[in-house]
């Protein structure tokens, strides 16, 4: 019978790791523990992949350790696949603790077999990829932003107006489980700076598609010349509005309105109707960079403009894989995380 082995906590400080996800709340992503256990389980899915462990205690009786990895796509594109682990095979997982040290709970970094087998984020190739950055001749191509939507939610703050506020605080006191437990992902301008795969297309002189890997649906850049609609049905709108561009020398200027009302437009507070959003592609000097340059403002919900840029890193070697939310996985983390 496998053995089932003992949990070895030892901390280090370390940069925060450049995997991209939103519960990392939960982690202290300043220190690494190293955990060794027998997989009870294995779920290898989006936008959350799991990991269960049974870990020895010094009073014998096996401790159960929940680990958290990054999605289904993330982990498929560095090796990992649906058979990677067998339930009771023994494994010591490298981790970001939980803030809380009470909790069982740890945020995967990579993870090594008894047979020496290393599975790891990212992989040697991918690696290689972030690192030998290749110029890009258009902007098409595949793109991984690079993670920087955490700043935007400071500059939501400092504007939001006390409707903002007092509708976020009535969800939350209504007990309303977050939208990305429901597989409704962040709005944009702010999900343009969250480290996922986009992927820009050039179908015509008159449209551009934005594929990107959180998206069930691409952006549709219209530069045909037309207008915005006067209105859009709000049951008809798509949470990506309606967007127009042209050019201005070699930048891309897209101009997007007719958003819905979403109870996350504005990181964690709501956006109506009303907003407005503004950017600016443009391939930076040596083109191995898209800078965005954007304004969103929202007089309902918004006291000022808010102004920002975001950067994607153009990504050659990232294949971009289709979108998928599994709701149950999504909903997976709230019993960690909130």
């Amino acid at each position: 019978m496998q053995s089932r082995l003992t949990v070895v906590l030892v901390l280090t400080l370390t940069g925060a790791p450049t995997a991209a996800h939103h519960s990392f709340v939960a982690f202290d992503e300043g220190r690494e523990a190293f955990v060794r256990g027998v997989v009870t389980g294995y779920e290898f899915r989006n936008p959350h992949t799991y990991i269960f462990m049974d870990v020895a205690t010094p009073g014998g009786q096996p401790e159960t350790w929940r680990i958290e990895g990054e999605t289904r796509n993330d982990l498929y594109r560095n090796g990992w696949r649906e058979d990677s682990l067998q339930i009771g095979e023994a494994i010591t997982v490298t981790i970001n603790p939980p803030v809380d040290s009470a909790r069982r709970y740890g945020r995967l970094l990579s993870l090594e077999k008894a047979d020496g087998t290393a599975l790891a984020i990212p992989n040697d190739d991918d690696e290689r990829g972030r690192d030998n950055i290749v110029p890009a001749s258009s902007m098409d191509g595949v793109w991984l932003a690079i993670q920087t939507f955490r700043d935007f939610n400071g500059l939501v703050e400092a504007v939001v107006n006390d409707k903002a506020r007092q509708e976020a605080q009535a969800l939350r006191a209504a007990g309303a489980m977050p939208p990305n437990t429901r597989c409704i992902d962040m709005s944009i301008p702010q999900r343009l700076g969250r480290a996922h795969v986009y992927e820009i297309e050039t179908v015509s002189d008159d449209l551009i598609l934005i594929h990107g890997e959180d998206d069930a649906e691409p952006r549709r850049i219209y530069l045909d010349g037309r207008s915005h609609p006067d209105d859009i049905p709000n049951d008809q709108r798509s949470y990506t509005g309606h967007s127009i561009g042209h050019w201005e020398d070699d930048t891309l200027v897209i101009d997007t309105m007719h958003f819905p009302e979403q109870e996350n437009g504005h990181a964690v507070y709501p956006s109506g109707q009303e907003k407005h959003l503004v950017e600016r592609f443009t391939l930076n000097e040596d083109k191995t960079h898209i800078v965005i340059d954007f304004t969103v403002e929202d007089p309902e919900y918004l006291n000022a403009p808010i102004s920002h840029t975001f950067q994607w890193q153009h990504s050659p070697h990232v294949v971009r894989l289709p979108h998928s939310c599994d709701v149950e996985s999504a909903l997976g983390y709230v019993t960690e995380d909130e």
